[in-house]
């Protein structure tokens, strides 16, 4: 009989690897922003480079969190340690949501008293810092982005959607910059970047912790119904009946299932088969790689 994957195999190199890559450039655009935003006494500049730090926090617990898994399962966690993957999709969605409410309120203070946060915006100093930035956030993107859709977990998913969000926020910059250059009096380009990108952060901020609190209250995963679950099971011949089907996920790649499954009278060797059959139908049409079924005549 074949053994089927259970998940234990997420934590893969590349995406170790990809994430250490991740906050190595996340350490330089900081660099680059904090020296720009000085400069350029610009609000959106400054919005940016303060959200790196909790950026770069994120992608290294991200990093910590992948490599917390590569343990396997223990006595103590039969599971292995999957669930710190979520946690830190969490953690990462508090910090942008907390980063994009703070700076938020800032620029719309700033927009509706039409006061200059730091002094008149240098324009040059702003695109100077926003165009490098910009071809680095689109180098992590896209080698996280290639990496195989079955290793993209909750997790790996968080870092994702802050990258490309940051290559938006990048965008937010360039408009700011460029509309300053070409028109100085209107300065209040500069905290209107800087409130879209407080929106942008607020905005990312939601996926992530909607997919974490599912994980953790354990609510059918979405795009798999139970009632199609249990019409999958009936197609397999000899299967009777099935009742408390429970389908859940320990972290996004690992969906694990049990129910119980009425059959006619077989022997033993037929009732493994359909078990197999079972297992492979649910991994196949649902994903689901970890299916325990209780065997029962009827």
């Amino acid at each position: 009989m074949p053994v089927l994957h259970h998940g234990e195999g997420e934590a893969e190199h590349r995406v170790l690897r990809g994430l250490r890559l991740a906050v190595e450039l996340s350490v330089v655009i900081l660099v680059i922003e904090a020296l720009g935003a000085i400069a350029s006494h610009s609000l959106s500049l400054t919005v940016d480079a303060i959200h790196n730090i909790p950026d770069i926090l994120a992608f290294a617990i991200s990093w910590a969190a992948l490599q917390g898994t590569r343990g396997g399962s223990t006595a103590e966690f039969t599971f292995g340690k999957h669930r710190l993957e979520v946690f830190a999709g969490l953690f990462n969605g508090l910090l942008v949501l907390g980063t994009g409410a703070v700076f938020g309120y800032e620029a719309l203070d700033s927009l509706l008293r039409s006061v200059a946060f730091a002094g008149p915006v240098d324009p040059l100093w702003l695109l100077a810092a926003a165009l490098p930035t910009l071809v680095l956030r689109v180098v992590n993107l896209t080698v996280l982005g290639r990496l195989p859709g079955r290793i993209r977990d909750l997790n790996l998913r968080s870092v994702l959607v802050h990258l490309a969000s940051d290559v938006a926020i990048t965008a937010a910059l360039l408009f700011a910059g460029l509309t300053i250059l070409l028109r100085p009096a209107d300065g209040w380009a500069d905290a209107l970047a800087a409130l879209v990108i407080a929106g942008i952060l607020v905005y990312e901020s939601v996926p992530l912790l909607r997919g974490g609190w599912e994980v953790l209250t354990e609510r059918t995963p979405r795009g798999i119904s139970l009632d199609e679950v249990t019409r999958t099971a009936l197609s397999i011949s000899g299967v009777t009946e099935v009742h408390d089907v429970h389908v859940w996920a320990v972290c996004s790649t690992l969906v694990c299932m049990t129910a119980h499954v009425g059959v006619r009278e077989m022997s033993l060797r037929e009732g493994m088969s359909v078990v197999q059959q079972l297992r492979e139908r649910m991994e196949r049409d649902f994903g689901i790689v970890h299916a325990t079924f209780e065997i029962e005549a009827t």
